[in-house]
């Protein structure tokens, strides 16, 4: 199967619940969202918000974040894991614990629990006795130098953690409070086959891609020699799943090698393909609205963006003032299909009010035919943050930011 590139992008967002706009909505939306998308990347940064919110925000109509503490805290629909920190649907749970059953942590990980094994005992026994604990329990115990931690039980609490020992019970802002998982969610199930686990593992990060190619393989998990990570290995689990059927290739206009998909997602691209839109991803209503992608947005960070969208997206946070080629923290402008830009939002924190500090138009683009969308895009963000005005800095011309300004005065009427 040959597609164009707009098919391929359109299916990609498709399937993360951004195109042809949002279909979710309230507490239950969150849910769908989270099972639909597999992942959700957590970061603690909070310029306007975090990057879970943003991304749930963009597409889950009213979203809230308490509504996203009763899911992970409330109902325990969802749980929070791994290094590189995300949020999962509870139906993955079984998934990634058996990841860990077979292959255990990173060897650094391995080795530290080792070392630490008094501490680490000490630590589960605090919390079998007492229940809920966070690393300020233990403000005078032993001081390390890490990022994650200053204290040696700090580290205890992270290493049980990814041991699927303790789980996040609840949070108080970045603080995080750990209860045994037995409590939380009860007996974790008996693992699956090591082959399985790969192999589920790999669909799974394929699904939450969408479609990829060659650089999709990255994100695969496989273990050789015991910790080491090989490039070769992460193809061959990918060319075993196709060769069995369970995953699909598709040559996406031109690119010289295939891209890959679930096998049993296939209709859905087909849909697209033909010009349609698979039922279940029908909008809640029919209006344009420019959304604003969060940073880490699988859709278009990681280097992906220039593949969908030839679209530059880094991430210039970490950089020195002087090296951003945008600003501080921009935030992607999706229309329909299409990045047409880049904004810069700065919440103020103790009005709480909004201002879009600076915006950048890709080149064809004419703000002043978006007027509407990017009024009505910015009317929700504002009203999702709680923000109770939203003004208006650099992002474009006089005459464009006038017109902006008079469609925001007119939809807070």
């Amino acid at each position: 199967m040959q597609i164009s590139n707009e098919t391929e992008r359109r299916f990609v967002l498709g399937l993360q619940g951004l195109w042809p706009g949002r279909r979710w909505s309230g507490v239950q939306g969150i849910r769908d969202a989270l099972d639909q998308c597999c992942r959700v990347q957590v970061d603690p940064l909070d310029v306007v918000w975090r990057n879970h919110d943003l991304v749930l925000a963009s597409r889950v109509e009213g979203y809230r974040p308490a509504d996203l503490d009763k899911v992970l805290y409330e109902e325990r629909a969802a749980f929070e894991h791994g290094g590189n920190l995300n949020i999962y649907p509870r139906g993955r749970l079984a998934l990634q614990w058996s990841w860990v059953y077979h292959e255990g942590l990173p060897v650094r990980w391995e080795k530290w629990g080792r070392a630490h094994a008094a501490t680490v005992r000490r630590v589960r026994a605090k919390i079998d006795r007492g229940g809920p604990s966070e690393a300020l329990d233990w403000a005078h115990g032993e001081p390390v130098e890490d990022y994650r931690s200053r204290r040696i039980e700090g580290m205890a609490l992270h290493y049980l953690w990814r041991r699927f020992d303790i789980m996040i019970h609840h949070r108080e802002g970045n603080r995080k409070f750990y209860d045994r998982t037995q409590r939380l969610f009860g007996p974790l199930p008996a693992p699956i086959s090591r082959e399985e686990t790969r192999a589920r593992l790999a669909l799974e990060t394929l699904r939450w891609l969408g479609l990829s190619g060659q650089d999709g393989i990255q994100f695969l998990r496989t273990q050789e020699d015991g910790r080491g990570r090989s490039r070769l290995s992460k193809r061959q689990i990918r060319d075993g799943l196709t060769a069995s059927g369970r995953l699909t290739e598709v040559l996406v206009e031109g690119d010289h090698e295939p891209s890959v998909l679930r096998t049993e997602d296939l209709p859905l691209l087909e849909t697209v393909a033909q010009g349609g839109v698979p039922e279940p991803w029908r909008p809640l209503t029919p209006e344009r609205e420019a959304v604003f992608l969060a940073p880490l947005d699988i859709t278009s960070s990681h280097g992906r963006s220039e593949r969908l969208f030839r679209f530059e997206n880094p991430f210039e946070v970490y950089k020195p003032a002087a090296k951003r080629r945008w600003g501080y923290y921009v935030l992607p402008v999706l229309l329909g299909d299409r990045l047409v830009g880049r904004i810069e939002p700065v919440r103020d924190k103790v009005t709480h009010s909004l201002r879009i500090s600076r915006a950048w138009w890709e080149k064809g683009v004419r703000p002043n035919d978006i007027v509407e969308p990017i009024a009505r895009g910015l009317d929700r963000f504002a009203r999702y943050l709680d923000a109770p005005n939203v003004t208006l800095g650099k992002i474009g011309s006089s005459q464009f930011r006038d017109l902006v300004a008079r469609e925001l005065r007119q939809l807070s009427h």
